[in-house]
């Protein structure tokens, strides 16, 4: 899988860099390809895989939205909760469906990192990204 960087504020994008980055509006010139992004951050900590790796659940029967049938994905950062400190945090999540980015969840230190996106779909690949200010990305990935 082809991946992009963008240098401007970390999103990633699979396959093809855009003609400006659905996060920040950087043009694609911004983008930077690195195929390995993921596997870096693990060789670089792999005693950080229980902090880092996303813990995604799949909740079909959304009480907040029940009127159009979301499908909610809760994500927590790590199966042993991520430090949420000042100079170690989760500095955002994003989510995709298929390969295509869908929203971005960003965090301080002040809060649990910890989200929830409602989606309308209820088929397809869900990929959750999260970014560490010091342990760089991590990946899950589910299906709905």
């Amino acid at each position: 899988m082809k991946v992009f960087i963008c240098k401007a504020c970390g999103h990633l994008e699979f396959n093809d860099a855009p003609e400006n980055c659905p996060v920040c509006g950087a043009k694609k010139e911004a983008f930077q390809q690195n195929d390995n992004i993921f596997k870096e951050s693990s060789e670089k900590s792999p005693e950080a895989e229980g902090k880092h790796i996303p813990s995604v659940v799949v909740n079909k029967e959304c009480k907040l939205i029940p009127e159009e049938g979301c499908t909610d994905v809760i994500v927590r950062i790590g199966e042993t909760l991520h430090p949420s400190v000042e100079n170690h945090f989760i500095q955002f999540v994003d989510c995709y469906i298929d390969d295509e980015y869908v929203a971005r969840v960003e965090f301080t230190h002040n809060v649990f990192p910890a989200t929830c996106f409602h989606l309308k779909n209820d088929s397809g690949k869900v990929t959750i990204v999260e970014n560490c200010n010091i342990h760089g990305y991590w990946m899950k990935e589910v299906n709905l």
